[in-house]
């Protein structure tokens, strides 16, 4: 009895060795083919150039430079005059030269109306003339009820002479149209001889902008 439980001991002992090494894992065997390669994925779409800025309208012709003259109708030498419109105004740039020193002067924008009739003279700037003679006015005039043709209008930018300046008027004579006035020309079309006499007036330079 007991050698046969030693014998189906044995046996079981045999059955549980063959039975584990039966599941142990194989050997790896060779490795397939490759698959095919997946569809490569779409760019991204490039983002959209920003549009380029809108370059500004061109003034109309006669509204941007014009040539400063004296009372000979001769170009100022060194001078220099632009006039910029948009639809709320122009902006008056006047640099001219052959001022006589110590004397006041004053520029005026002289705007014509659309329809026959007297031009509205309007302050633009004031300066007392130094040693070089040469200065440079500028001033920006918007559209009101006397003006409402800003980028058609014909516009003089006139320049006036006050004299030497004199003690005590020397705001009158760069901010007023006869500041300082008691002899030489009233304000109007046509320039006139510059003069460094007390109390001269005139006009004596000016550039015109005329709208073809």
């Amino acid at each position: 009895m007991k050698t046969t439980m030693k014998f189906f001991s044995y046996g079981i002992l045999i059955l549980t060795l063959l039975f584990t090494s039966c599941t142990e894992e194989g050997d790896i065997g060779p490795i397939g083919p490759e698959g095919p390669q997946g569809i490569a994925g779409i760019d991204g779409a490039d983002g959209m150039d920003g549009s380029d800025g809108m370059d500004g309208t061109d003034a109309p012709d006669g509204s941007n430079e014009a040539v400063i003259t004296d009372h000979s109708e001769t170009k100022v030498p060194g001078s220099f005059s632009t006039l910029d419109r948009n639809i709320d105004g122009v902006t008056a740039y006047f640099k001219t030269t052959d001022l006589i020193p110590n004397n006041a002067y004053t520029l005026w924008f002289v705007v014509f109306g659309e329809t026959p009739g007297p031009p509205i003279s309007t302050f633009a700037a004031g300066h007392i003339a130094g040693e070089t003679g040469t200065e440079i006015f500028a001033a920006f005039k918007s559209v009101d009820a006397d003006f409402d043709n800003p980028m058609t209008g014909e516009i003089h930018l006139a320049l006036r002479t006050h004299g030497p300046v004199q003690p005590g008027m020397i705001l009158d004579q760069i901010q007023t149209m006869d500041g300082g006035c008691t002899s030489g020309f009233d304000s109007g079309p046509g320039t006139h001889p510059d003069s460094d006499e007390v109390g001269y007036c005139a006009n004596v330079q000016v550039a015109k902008y005329i709208v073809e």
